[in-house]
Parts: C-alpha cells; structure tokens; sequence
C-alpha cells in the first residue's frame, strides 16, 4: 500500500512534491498556552502487517534469492512531537519524530535474505519552519528546513525520501518517508502554488547520498483540476555521473458530470542519459449510483535503455512513492518486490467501490510489457498479467485494517528472469492494521 523505496537508482538517482506543511499537532497535547498560541504534542502511529502467499518468484525464490520468501511479518512504530507558536506575523513550528520497524522471515523483495539484523531504530522528522498566512496579497508563505516530508503531484518522481527493507526492516511498511537537509519555501494561494526545494534523500547503510534541487508551480482551477510544472537538476553523488536534468508538465481534470483526465510527462537528460516517462488516464465517477462507483483507465510508459547506443535511455526512477493504489508501485507484486518503473510499459483498469462509508474496495487489472527486454536480460517483452483485490476499513478516527490479494500471471519475461524452466502464478495475500494515537 506505502510507498516503497528501494526500488530507485543511485541514491535520488538509485534512491520520494506540494509544500511539506507544517505539522497537525496531535490530540494528546502535553502543553499549551493559549495567551501565545503555544501547543507541544505528542504523536505516535503504529503498524503490523502479515503477508502470506505461495509460488514467490514464481515458484522459485530458494534458487533466485536464497531463501523461501512467501510469509513473512512486519511491525513498526513512529513517536513524534510537535510544536508550534506565534511568532510575528505568522507561527514558528517544528517536528521531531523516530521510527522503530523490524522484519520476522524474509520478503518478497529479497533485501533481508542472509541478514541475522532486521530491525533499526532510525531518526526521522526533524525541522523547524515559519508560516505566514495572507503575508502577500492572498499568499501564504511556509519555509521548513531539515529532515522533512515532500511530494510532487502524483509522486511520479518526488515523494519518498528514505529507504525502508533490509537491515531497517518494514520494507512494505514504509514508514521512514523524510527527506534529510531539506529546504523547502512556498507561496500558496487559491490559484497558484509556487515552491523552491532542495531535498537529499536517507538510504540504508552504504548507500550513496543523492541530491535534487529545483522548482515547482502548479496553477488550481476547482476542487480536483489543476495544471503543474517541475524542474530539477538532480546529482546521485555516485563517483562517474553527472548530473541529471529534469523537467516535468502534469495536468489533472475532473468535470461536473463525474468525467476525468489525468496525465503527466518527464522528460531527464545529461551527457550520459536521454529519457522519458509518461502517463495518460481517463476516468468515469458514477456519483448518482449506489457504492459510488469509479471506473479508470491508465496507460503508463517508462523507456528502456537500448543496449546498442552509448546513451542510457532508461527511465531513471528519482523519489517515487506511494499516493494512491498503483502510484507509483505499479501492482502489489509487480511493482512492490519485482519490477522498478524505469524500462515498464502498462495498462491498468481499475474499479474503485465504497458500499460504505468506512469501507473502500478497489480491483485492479494491469497489463505489464518491457520496453526493452534485452537490457532487462530477456528475449521476451511480456512480463505478465496482475490481479489486484484490495479491501479498507476505517474501524474509527485512528484506526485502519487493509487487505490485499493479488496474483501475478507470469509472461515469457518472467520465467526468463528467473532462469527457470517453468515459471508458476504468484499468489500474495497481505493484511495490514495501522493506528494512530
């Protein structure tokens, strides 16, 4: 469901944009002073996961990864404090969080396979910042500085900061998302949002520290329709690179009658790498039917590189994250333990359901096919067909329980992947309780 985050290249390169906003002081004040606009609070939010399934990699995890990764837990805890106060015209605020996350067995994506360490305690939040409202003609001016939250539109290329898995443990958990040496300063107003950044992402241990600064607008035309446009110049810090230009256009529509668009375009570009991501949605929201039905379509390309030109024209995955179902873990295998977006072609329809109001049912259909399957090691460009049935209760204000079963049909590509024979259908089924105190 979260964002994973290893599933990038070189740190921001190989390593998660709208402004990080102040943070939501909790219910469980342990100060205030009302005379100063004073409030400490205390936050914490909790998870634990079980995943089960059979045939992982296809029936052939022991010989691809070396261990049988088809059950597996997760815990996770994240404390945090917030505090905010008058301060001039507008209000001072900061945050200071930790997160604990551990591992029993192994998982799908193979990062703890070997490890007898698979539990960390690492810090997370850590900012401070001032926010104006009204401070220029109808513009809210926010500046933070430090290990903070950022994301950009769909989460496409920005909107995980830090990694999860391996010796940290909650690899699918992914509660560690904060950007660290962070600055990020914005004007905001009914109509437009103009922000400037410079985010470095936190990696596991030994990986390389990436870096990306740029600028960000976005122009607000109703509730759930706005144009946007980002540039980033990003730097793996990995010896032998260069830096990675990135420019970005994105828009988003949704019309009275329940009609919808979506769609964005990266283009990156060095003297080293030449490439493209794109996708194209449309949408249909039947409002005047019974468990409101929302019914999609998406068609998402990512390049490949082509192994006879000294260009890298791959598609190179920057901060990308989780901000719906398939954005941007494409399949909850597929895109959470196999597959980057970097080199994938695919097609999804989804069906979004809510018989309740604390009750949301999504299924979901992808198509996936390789852009360029002989750099992927493969003679065949058809990875397979996924099924997703994915379930959510809100059981109160502070509580959620997730399902999710999925099942992967392996292509020609995915037996070829895993060097095998025969290649079986990839069954996963997980549940997921998160709670926030």
């Amino acid at each position: 469901m979260n964002a994973r985050n290893a599933k990038v290249t070189g740190a921001l390169l190989a390593a998660g944009l709208g402004i990080a906003p102040p943070p939501v002081l909790a219910d469980h004040e342990l100060y205030r002073d009302d005379s100063h606009a004073t409030k400490l609070g205390l936050t914490l939010d909790l998870a634990a996961a079980w995943y089960g399934g059979k045939d992982s990699w296809f029936g052939h995890s022991e010989t691809f990864l070396g261990a049988s990764t088809d059950t597996w837990a997760d815990i996770g805890a994240a404390p945090g404090l917030a505090f905010e106060t008058r301060a001039g015209k507008g209000t001072f605020f900061s945050a200071l969080s930790a997160v604990y996350t551990s591992t029993a067995g192994d998982d799908a994506s193979g990062l703890t396979v070997g490890l007898d360490k698979k539990s960390e305690l690492t810090l997370e939040l850590g900012n401070v910042g001032w926010k104006a409202e009204d401070l220029f003609a109808g513009y809210t001016f926010t500046v933070t500085l430090g290990r903070q939250n950022y994301s950009i539109g769909t989460g496409l290329l920005i909107n995980d900061g830090a990694e999860d898995g391996a010796e940290r443990g909650g690899w699918y958990l992914a509660m560690r998302k904060a950007f660290t040496r962070a600055l990020v300063a914005s004007l905001d107003s009914d109509k437009w949002l103009f922000e400037a950044f410079r985010v470095r992402n936190n990696p596991r241990k030994g990986g390389p520290l990436g870096e990306a600064y740029g600028a960000n607008v976005e122009y607000k035309f109703g509730e759930e329709s706005r144009l946007g446009t980002t540039y980033m110049e990003v730097d793996s810090n990995v010896p032998g690179t260069v830096k990675l230009d990135v420019y970005s256009a994105r828009a988003s529509w949704r019309g009275e009658g329940g009609f919808g668009v979506a769609g964005e375009y990266a283009d990156e570009s060095s003297s080293q790498i030449s490439s493209r991501g794109y996708y194209g949605e449309v949408s249909y929201a039947f409002h005047e039917n019974g468990w409101s039905p929302v019914l999609s379509y998406r068609y998402a390309h990512f390049d490949g590189d082509n192994p006879a030109t000294p260009i890298d024209e791959r598609f190179h995955e920057i901060a990308y994250g989780f901000t719906d179902w398939g954005s941007w873990y494409q399949g909850e295998i597929t895109g959470e333990y196999a597959l980057g977006n970097g080199n994938l072609i695919s097609s999804l329809l989804r069906v979004q359901l809510a018989p309740r109001e604390d009750v949301t049912l999504n299924a979901m259909l992808y198509k996936f096919t390789l852009d360029r399957p002989a750099s992927f090691g493969v003679l065949s460009n058809d990875w397979g067909d996924e099924v997703n049935f994915t379930a959510e209760w809100q059981v109160n204000e502070r509580m959620l329980v997730t399902g999710v079963l999925g099942v992967l049909f392996p292509g020609e590509a995915a037996r070829q992947y895993v060097r095998a024979g025969t290649a079986d259908d990839w069954v996963h089924a997980m549940v997921l309780v998160t709670y926030s105190w």
